[in-house]
């Protein structure tokens, strides 16, 4: 399983299953591999910003009518 962090801002991640957990920092466009949790069912993933808030945070420079800002997460 990859974690890919596209958010602007370092982050922490938590991903766990029945048989195993593992935590730490994604930087900004980092990506974590972790071919453990291939396959596995009920695999739980947590993501917080960094930082000492409580929310992730995006700047729109610019805003206008038909613009959208996105968060996803994607699992393949």
């Amino acid at each position: 399983m990859k974690l890919v962090n596209e958010t602007g801002q370092e982050v922490f991640y938590g991903i766990s299953c029945a048989n195993s957990a593992d935590c730490g920092t994604i930087p900004v466009d980092g990506v974590v591999d972790l071919p453990f949790y291939d396959n596995q069912t009920d695999v739980q993933v947590s993501f917080v910003p960094n930082q000492p808030q409580t929310a992730f945070s995006i700047t729109v420079p610019d805003s206008g009518t038909g613009q959208q800002v996105e968060i996803a997460v994607l699992a393949e």
